[in-house]
């Protein structure tokens, strides 16, 4: 029987060309009010994406960009601010937007998967993206379609047309990935570096919530700063950057001598992304677990409010 979890992956690649109609649309208007010193900020699987997105914005642009766990904002007079949320409810988002509007009266943009939120009540503008949301609690399409809105909406012109054939790529991908070669490791490792530190971070987060594992999500270079230590036959390492990334590749060198497996295909850190979310529904599944109903979790986190005072 196909879980819910598994048509929303197999639903991404026509979920993605609709991002990419949606953001090619909206881009000429929004980019003008992006400009100079940003932050992102975002909980969980958004704040990841918000550090992936915080290093192409200052990659492209030049200016400084941070990501925020939304819980932990402070002030940042003229600094612009986008917010990511899947459902615009989570009270730790709310809450930065208000002390936002309250206090620094600076730009803010809503990147959200549900339309008429508190959060884009406080909004200055919204960026809806509301064919994205799955129907379940863990998260898979939102994630793929908030990183690719804003990897068109930051990338320089000449780099819209390579985006643009994701899709089909990812597409391809689903029909020729088989989770069941990485089903015999115990111990799941992600890589990344520069803005690709960010997915490994959500890729562990996706394996934990949906099969109940403790992976681990680092940045390539700094996984040699003690983690590797845990390394060996039993582990498998998925690395988001490519075998051309030289200084990526010399990790890889020192990480396969630990006796791990090493999975580090030449594509698009956003097609690897959509593997780990095959492979965590498989292992969901390997051990024995409903994958739709994950423990303790919800598609909103929604706080008291003076648990954020």
């Amino acid at each position: 029987m196909t879980t819910q979890i598994e048509q929303d992956i197999q639903g991404i690649p026509p979920l993605l060309y609709q991002v990419l109609e949606r953001t090619l649309e909206l881009r000429p208007i929004l980019r003008p009010q992006i400009h100079g010193p940003l932050a992102l900020l975002g909980c969980g699987s958004s704040y990841c994406i918000a550090r992936s997105a915080a290093v192409l914005y200052e990659t492209a642009t030049g200016y400084p960009a941070q990501a925020l766990l939304a819980s932990d904002y402070r002030s940042r007079m003229g600094w612009r601010q986008i917010g990511i949320s899947r459902t615009g409810q989570t009270s730790e988002l709310i809450e930065a937007f208000r002390r936002i509007k309250r206090t620094e009266k600076t730009y803010t943009l809503l990147l959200s998967g549900e339309q008429g939120s508190p959060a884009e009540e406080l909004a200055d503008e919204t960026f809806p993206l509301e064919f994205a949301p799955e129907k379940g609690v863990i998260q898979t399409r939102f994630i793929v379609a908030s990183l690719l809105a804003l990897r068109l909406l930051f990338a320089r012109d000449e780099d819209l047309p390579y985006l643009q054939t994701l899709p089909a790529q990812v597409e391809r991908s689903l029909q020729e990935f088989d989770p069941q070669a990485f089903a015999q490791y115990a111990h799941s490792v992600f890589l990344g570096r520069d803005w690709r530190a960010g997915l490994a971070s959500v890729a562990a987060l996706n394996l934990q919530e949906t099969a109940r594992v403790v992976p681990e999500g680092h940045h390539t270079l700094d996984y040699r700063h003690g983690p590797i230590a845990c390394a060996d036959e039993q582990t498998v390492i998925w690395c988001f950057d490519t075998p051309s990334d030289s200084v990526s590749a010399a990790v890889m060198q020192d990480v396969r001598k630990t006796g791990a497996t090493v999975y580090y295909p030449e594509q698009d850190p956003l097609v690897t992304l959509t593997e780990v979310f095959r492979f965590s529904l498989h292992r969901a599944l390997q051990r024995g677990l409903d994958p739709e109903k994950p423990r303790h979790l919800s598609r909103a986190i929604i706080l008291p409010q003076e648990v954020l005072e």
